[in-house]
């Protein structure tokens, strides 16, 4: 009877033991997780930061890109303006040199 007894009282001391251990390795587990979603938030937010901040980067890159065409229309109109009054003026200093 008392190796029953003890046999008894050892099973019910084994249960809550194993049962322990499951917690712990389900603990571990969650901490686990926890860890890898926290890196995995902060990689996520960083990377929508910088994405963020490349849109900026290229919308203030798109305004440069038309003020600068706008630039360069402006200067090729008077490029080709003055091209013509130089080619006038060369017509004009031929015709006078050839009177």
């Amino acid at each position: 009877m008392l190796r029953i007894g003890i046999f008894t009282a050892l099973v019910l001391l084994a249960v809550p033991l194993a049962q322990a251990k499951d917690v712990s390795v389900q603990q571990a587990g969650y901490n686990n997780a926890l860890q890898r979603i926290e890196k995995a938030e902060e990689v996520y937010k960083a990377d929508a930061q910088a994405v963020a901040d490349t849109e900026k980067y290229i919308e203030k890159k798109k305004k440069q890109l038309a003020e600068e065409q706008k630039k360069a229309d402006i200067s090729r109109k008077n490029y080709l303006e003055a091209k013509e009054k130089l080619e006038q003026a060369q017509s004009a200093l031929d015709k006078a040199w050839k009177e």
